[in-house]
């Protein structure tokens, strides 16, 4: 009897040890999704926003569009990933935030109305002391694209934002 109790400890030990040490391929996922998430969708068939690649928001026909066809840079500003160019009429943003929505959206100097681009809800703030249009279009709770265009002149920027938010909107998830 005693010997069929330690046969079948050591079996227990013996599968505990092999389930322990067994893996399986593949990369890990959750079951289901968190209440008052949605997920990532995307006309354009992506499911991400680009976070390393910020200029890829930006095409070359968005950039004809506003009359330019300079390559943007990429860098960090801030903890946004940002896209931008200056051209002898505008400075141009296009910044990826993945740690505010749009409800975290503030204004400098200006006061920030609601609207909407494509299929995004969107903020739009004006600051005449900086001749500055911003555009922030929503992505998620916690994510969005701001697009600035700031005036080298006394030319309004709103209507470069604009074409520029129009165009890389439906980039977006």
């Amino acid at each position: 009897m005693r010997r069929l109790a330690l046969l079948a400890g050591l079996a227990a030990t013996l599968i505990a040890a092999a389930a322990c040490n067994s893996s399986t391929p593949g990369q890990p996922s959750a079951g289901g999704s968190v209440a008052g998430s949605r997920p990532p969708t995307s006309a354009a068939g992506g499911n991400a926003l680009p976070v390393d690649q910020p200029c890829s928001l930006v095409s070359q026909s968005a950039l004809s569009e506003i009359g330019e066809s300079a390559p943007p840079t990429a860098d960090m500003v801030g903890t946004a990933h940002d896209c931008s160019l200056t051209t002898p009429d505008f400075s141009i943003g296009v910044a990826i935030r993945t740690d505010v929505g749009l409800s975290g959206f503030t204004t400098d100097g200006g006061t920030a109305q609601d609207l909407t681009i494509g299929t995004h809800q969107a903020k739009q703030e004006v600051d005449t002391v900086s001749g500055s249009c911003v555009i922030g279009i929503g992505v998620t709770d916690s994510s969005r694209v701001d697009v600035t265009v700031t005036s080298g002149a006394t030319a309004d920027p709103c209507p470069t934002a604009s074409k520029l938010a129009t165009a890389i909107e439906p980039k977006l998830p």
